[in-house]
């Protein structure tokens, strides 16, 4: 039986190294045009010439100095010695900072090939010359293109024929730190010359076994050299390289003579305030108004289709009664699923998709870093939260490549309350925007914002200090490719047709029988507290803000379900101003079962409660007072 040979991609955010694994093996790893994507580990396998590839897709790193769960990860995995291979991932378009992290891994004597990515776009620029970067590491360059898939075939038959190379390339490093380095090797002569220099900046990659006496020896050593140079090795070790990286991308990457493109001027007016806020203002906008009135037409255009085929087809059944309650329920659930989900979010993740694919949002990081230091963030954190306007739960996960615990807890509490997913979009848009007005939309999104920066900067006072820095590539700007737009865009909606839909359709199913048997109101009254009084909304609305919990894309469906059992419109079930509170409502209160889990899992009971329940007062309050002001119009 012929071995499977276990590979590891490594590179750093925004490479497109998930982008290369989804080509590699098929597997549907959602790629975007912006650091961070990936935080968690995927693995999957292909064939190639009877030879069986296992392909570890392993969270970015910027390097290997093991300051975030991410890059502990990568070193875990280097250590664990069950790799075969490592393809590094690199960017072509800016590899200077790639160089650096591959002289880290190189000096670890690992079997490598690098992966040379986006060579299509770097081309257009640069003079490149591979073979004599192969030539100077000693490991293969192979040319690919993530997006385009050339490439990919080299790099399978490179792997398949035992193409990757362990190398003997040092980094010239100081003086100092190779009689160091020496030093520790004449001590234990099993320590190789990469893992003696991680040993130098306080990281373990090895299991290699070293004596308490070695460890007191390495402390002196970093004492000397930190009163002979008046700074510490690591930062010593990260200039050598960065010099290092430097020259060689100069001896072997030579910059084409041409005239400044329309690309690259667009680009630096996206990160000038002057006019790169007028520009993020617009595509905030597009968006949104996108969404609302391409989504209503969508709407409107399905419930149409739905009405003169499927419905038809229910109303000319022979049922009994009960039976004829289930079919109206499973209808309702049907109808309710085509009126939100194609029209509003499938529009929304189009629209999310091609702005990564650009990269315009590193732009948005840079343009917002100033800002954002009010509250407590750096622009990274604007990352996860446009990946929260897709969905909470990935969102919180990708504050794992914020390395503060304080930004972290910060900004989960901003993408509970003021961050709304697609579902919540799509209430903003479906149902505020189509029902009560643009300019209403507008108002809640703005009343987000305020909420947004009021919790950051109440966070940002209450929170003990950590420092902590931006470190973000700008990639280049690129015009999106549909086919990769649409394939994310299913991929992000598919868990809403294998999960939510079914439920719809059955809690629809439900409310018709509860009706049926006038059950309904024995569940309603309880609690009509919060909605009659606090809210000024129909008693019944309960049911979707409950069913919202489980999943925010229910909640709007479960209103129109609700509205259809009644045998009424939606816009005589409410009116205008009660759509505009029921749509901020759902924009800030109780985060879905899913976010709740994940933040558990990631920052405990005490936070998880902490957020969860801010979120509920936030919402009531900002709920009933809106209720009130539009009451006395």
């Amino acid at each position: 039986m012929t071995k499977e040979i276990r590979i590891s991609l490594i590179g750093q955010p925004n490479v497109g190294k998930s982008c290369l694994f989804s080509r590699l093996t098929g597997i549907n790893v959602v790629s975007s045009n912006y650091p961070g994507t990936t935080v968690e580990f995927n693995e999957g396998t292909i064939t190639v010439n009877k030879k069986t590839f296992r392909i570890y897709d392993l969270p970015g790193t910027y390097s290997l100095s093991a300051n975030s769960n991410d890059e502990r990860m990568v070193i875990d995995t280097i250590r664990s010695q069950k790799s075969d291979v490592f393809i590094i991932v690199a960017d072509a378009t800016n590899p200077e900072p790639s160089l650096v992290l591959i002289f880290e891994i190189l000096e670890l004597g690992l079997p490598l090939i690098i992966a040379f990515n986006k060579y299509d776009l770097a081309i257009k620029k640069y003079d490149i010359d591979i073979d004599k970067l192969s030539k100077t590491f000693g490991i293969p360059f192979i040319p690919v293109s993530s997006k385009t898939g050339e490439g990919i075939n080299d790099l399978l038959n490179t792997i398949s024929t035992g193409g990757a190379r362990t190398s003997n390339y040092k980094v010239p490093y100081d003086g100092h730190i190779v009689e160091c380095v020496k030093k520790i090797q004449n001590t234990n002569p099993t320590i190789k010359w990469g893992t003696a220099i991680k040993f130098l900046e306080d990281l373990d990659v090895s299991d290699a076994n070293v004596d308490s006496d070695i460890k007191i020896s390495i402390k002196n050593m970093q004492a000397r050299f930190m009163k002979i140079h008046g700074e510490t090795m690591n930062i010593h070790l990260a200039r050598d390289r960065y010099g290092n990286a430097h020259i060689i991308a100069t001896e072997t990457i030579k910059r084409k003579t041409c005239k400044q493109t329309h690309t690259e001027k667009f680009s630096e007016m996206t990160v000038n305030p002057l006019t790169g806020v007028p520009i993020l203002i617009l595509v905030l906008t597009l968006t949104l108004t996108c969404t609302i009135f391409v989504g209503g037409y969508l709407a409107e255009l399905l419930d149409k289709v739905y009405s003169a085929t499927v419905e038809v087809i229910f109303s000319n059944l022979q049922l009994t009664p009960v039976e004829k309650t289930i079919v109206n329920g499973t209808s309702n659930g049907i109808r309710a699923v085509l009126g939100l989900v194609i029209p509003y979010i499938m529009i929304f993740y189009i629209i999310l998709g091609a702005l990564e694919d650009t990269g315009y949002m590193p732009r948005a990081v840079v343009l917002l870093d100033r800002i954002m230091h009010k509250i407590g963030l750096h622009g990274n954190g604007f990352i996860p939260m446009m990946v929260g306007f897709g969905c909470n739960v990935p969102a919180i996960l990708a504050t794992r490549s914020i390395k503060s615990k304080r930004e972290r807890i910060i900004l989960c509490s901003l993408i509970c309350m003021a961050v709304p997913c697609s579902a919540q979009l799509a209430i903003i848009a479906g149902v505020t925007g189509r029902f009560a007005g643009l300019i209403w939309s507008l108002v809640i999104v703005s009343t987000l914002i305020i909420i947004g920066a009021c919790i950051g900067l109440f966070l940002n006072k209450r929170l003990p200090y950590e420092p902590s820095y931006l470190a973000i590539e700008l990639p280049e700007l690129e015009f999106p490719k549909f086919l990769n737009i649409i394939r994310k865009m299913w991929v992000r909606t598919s868990d809403f047709f294998k999960l939510a839909a079914p439920l719809l359709i059955l809690g629809s199913i439900i409310i018709e029988l509860l009706l049926q048997y006038n059950l309904l109101i024995r569940i309603v009254q309880p609690m009509s507290w919060i909605t009659v009084s606090l809210l000024g909304l129909p008693a019944i609305t309960i049911i979707a803000f409950i069913t919202g919990i489980i999943r925010k894309e229910m909640a709007y469906g479960m209103l129109a379900v609700l509205a259809e059992a009644q045998s009424v419109n939606l816009t005589d079930f409410m009116s205008p101003h009660q759509f505009v509170v029921f749509g901020m409502v759902m924009a800030t209160y109780f985060p879905c079962l899913a976010a709740i889990i994940a933040l558990y899992h990631e920052f405990g009971i005490k936070h998880m409660t902490l957020i969860t329940t801010s979120s509920i007062i936030v919402a009531l309050t900002i709920g009933s007072s809106l209720s009130g002001i539009l009451s006395l119009c």
